[in-house]
């Protein structure tokens, strides 16, 4: 078994450093807090995560006497793995041992749809009360109002069928009640019901509705209404690699232009994770969930922040507009993960 602490600047990248080293299979023993600058000196907050993984591989000399033979050796294999894990954990994690309490919070994150290796670490953080690990989530999670930010357009990208024209279209309701001026783009110009939609919002709101084919209309756009309005640009699932890569040719780093990344709820959070690492996931500024009202956990949403390293903007609970929308904020999102209200 072999072991090894990485260091990065947020959990994702210690955890990108892990499976980098040691693969997919590597097991996450601990993360905490540490010091990231030279001496001890805090330059920013780092995360060290301790992983492990088996390194050895049998060795066999010849054939195996019989098939019986074959399954007891790998049996034998097994039971030394189990109890090696068994010690190394221990002092890890000593409360899930003998705190009834400890196992009860760990089956409950588990009950939300908590990864198991990020309901051993919270465990590990909190206290034997509820409380003590709402305080741990609340402090883990990242909240980003999307719609009270200084920018020139705000792009929503993601899959198909993830809410992003229904919540673009709250989004512009939200931000024609703190008196912003929008103007909303298409560059979904092949769904009919999409433009349909829109077309419906802005004669409501009054603003303009232009749809475009390319990415590449739209500087010339934002750099005519920078000065009067904040650009809404509704993209197709279908499309999201590319033009995920289009956004980040044409918008090299430029904070003036967010990019909000929609997630459903319903998904588990492999099949999330596998939609977010299919596009130019770098460019992302926040990221928001839709669909509250039909998910059955809301554990992969902590998975999914802590994975993702994003602050969340919106979570939308149903899909009437201008409501079912709602900012979060960390005490929400630390009683919905472990299935409160």
């Amino acid at each position: 078994m072999k072991m090894k602490k990485f260091v990065g600047q947020t959990f994702k990248e210690a955890i990108d450093l892990v499976k980098k080293e040691l693969g997919p299979d590597a097991i996450i023993l601990s993360s905490k807090s540490v010091k990231s600058g030279p001496f001890g000196i805090l330059n920013k907050d780092a995360v060290e995560v301790t992983a492990a993984i088996d390194d050895t591989a049998l060795v066999r000399s010849g054939e195996p006497a019989n098939e019986k033979d074959e399954i007891l050796k790998e049996l034998r294999g097994l039971r030394d793995e189990i109890g090696f894990l068994k010690e190394t954990l221990r002092p890890i994690v000593p409360t899930l041992r003998i705190s009834r309490n400890k196992k009860g919070i760990f089956n409950l994150l588990i009950s939300q749809g908590v990864d198991p290796q990020f309901a051993m670490i919270l465990v590990e953080r909190a206290n034997d009360s509820i409380d003590s690990l709402k305080n741990v989530i609340k402090k883990d999670i990242k909240v980003q109002d999307a719609a009270s930010a200084d920018c020139d357009a705000m792009v929503f990208l993601g899959p198909s069928g993830a809410g992003k024209t229904t919540t673009m279209s709250k989004i512009a309701y939200m931000m024609a009640a703190r008196k912003k001026r929008v103007s909303l783009v298409s560059l979904d110009h092949q769904r009919i019901g999409s433009v349909a939609a829109l077309k419906d919002l802005s004669r409501h709101l009054k603003c303009q509705l232009r749809v475009i084919r390319n990415v590449s209309e739209l500087p010339r756009l934002i750099y005519k209404e920078a000065e009067r309005s904040t650009i809404l640009v509704d993209t197709p699932g279908y499309g999201y690699k590319d033009i995920s890569k289009d956004l980040k040719d044409f918008f090299p780093g430029n904070s003036s232009v967010k990019r909000c990344y929609m997630m459903d709820s319903t998904m588990n959070t492999n099949t999330a994770l596998n939609f977010w690492q299919n596009g130019s996931s770098e460019t992302i500024d926040s990221i928001a969930f839709t669909k509250l009202d039909m998910a059955t956990q809301y554990g992969p949403l902590y998975n999914l922040s802590m994975l993702t390293s994003r602050p969340m903007s919106f979570l939308t609970t149903g899909p009437d507009v201008p409501d079912d929308i709602k900012v979060p904020n960390s005490d929400f999102l630390a009683n919905l993960i472990i299935g409160g209200v």
